[in-house]
């Protein structure tokens, strides 16, 4: 099974995760869920960086954190999305789409058809 926790601070990145049809959790309040994979939908903060409550979530589900999104706003050029290429450097997790606002029709299309890849490799036999 595949949640999606989100790491939301305008409640764009929880329109964006609402789109995906899976299971939506708040990271702020969010309680693991036994025998699960996450999927991660963050943000960056000044200028790039990872948000501390993504790194606190990372730090301790890395295992259960199959790939990740990242919203966020074109404005601001190279350091668009640039907490999600951080994740998939630092901590090898799948970076899979940087969206804006709540995420273009592509964007969200682009991440279904991951998870669903996803999910024909690793739940059906």
């Amino acid at each position: 099974m595949i949640v999606i926790v989100v790491d939301s601070m305008t409640g764009l990145g929880r329109r964006f995760a609402d789109k995906l049809g899976y299971p939506v959790f708040d990271l702020a309040t969010y309680q693991c869920i036994e025998n699960h994979d996450i999927f991660l939908v963050t943000r960056s903060i000044n200028f790039g960086e990872i948000t501390p409550l993504t790194k606190a979530l990372i730090a301790q589900y890395h295992a259960k954190i199959i790939a990740v999104a990242v919203g966020g706003n074109r404005t601001w050029g190279k350091n668009f999305g640039a907490a999600g290429d951080k994740i998939s450097k630092e901590y090898g997790i799948p970076l899979i789409v940087k969206f804006e606002g709540v995420g273009f029709p592509h964007e969200v299309q682009q991440v279904k058809a991951w998870l669903k890849q996803y999910e024909e490799k690793h739940y059906q036999s």
